[in-house]
């Protein structure tokens, strides 16, 4: 059933999506997974350049680190960790949460390590196949939900499933198409794959850019997604 609403999704990108949208997602950091968490927290709150200079200062004050090893984050002190990120970030709070991100960044590592995620590739396998496990894990932080799940799965090139905001906006771009029923998280999950495959993109570009675009929306009460 899936399979049929390709096309539908694929039509509506160009109404939904700006201009650019292929090139807009960052790499991240597949290989380190103490910079994707990082990283993660920050960017599920903040424009893509500002992430980028985090972590560009997270990787000259820890000179000789191959960062990705989540028990060494997870050993440095909250207090020491807001040197780590910087004057600019290292007092910062998570917005809505009287909490710095430092220490979510700390609570985060530790708990990942205690379910034996350490690597980025342990990272990527646990998301595969224990992914509500390590989602409702690090939910358990407080200053972390599930946007910023899929935002430090995301660095990490790791597959997780879509938030309720792009849940909501692929629905409502396939309702013609799929009226009985709404689509579940799995099932748009798949027709993101799907359709990335027909679009010869990767399926974490459209998925950022269909996030993106979700949160803009989530922004502005009212407005639908044009056609």
């Amino acid at each position: 059933m899936v399979d049929e609403l390709v096309a539908g999704l694929r039509g509506a990108l160009a109404g939904i999506l700006p201009t650019g949208w292929r090139d807009a997602a960052p790499w991240g950091y597949p290989g380190q997974s103490e910079l994707a968490l990082v990283t993660g927290v920050f960017a599920a709150q903040l424009p893509p350049q500002a992430v980028a200079e985090i972590a560009d200062g997270v990787m000259r004050r820890r000179p000789g680190s191959v960062l990705d090893d989540l028990a060494d984050l997870a050993a440095i002190d909250p207090v020491d960790l807001r040197i780590v990120l910087g004057e600019r970030w290292g007092d910062s709070t998570v917005l809505g949460v009287p909490r710095r991100r430092a220490e979510v960044i700390h609570e985060a590592a530790r708990l990942l390590v205690h379910a034996g995620v350490r690597s980025a590739a342990d990272l990527q396998e646990a998301a595969s196949t224990r992914g509500a496990q390590i989602s409702a894990l690090l939910q358990s932080v407080r200053g972390l939900g599930p946007g910023t799940w899929g935002s430090i799965a995301f660095m990490a090139h790791a597959t997780s499933l879509p938030d309720d905001a792009v849940v909501a906006l692929v629905s409502s771009c396939t309702e013609a198409d799929h009226p009985d029923a709404p689509l579940d998280r799995a099932q748009v999950a798949l027709l993101i794959r799907l359709t990335a495959a027909r679009l010869a993109t990767d399926e974490r570009v459209l998925s950022y850019a269909l996030s993106r675009r979700a949160e803009e929306l989530a922004r502005t009460p009212g407005v639908l997604a044009a056609g």
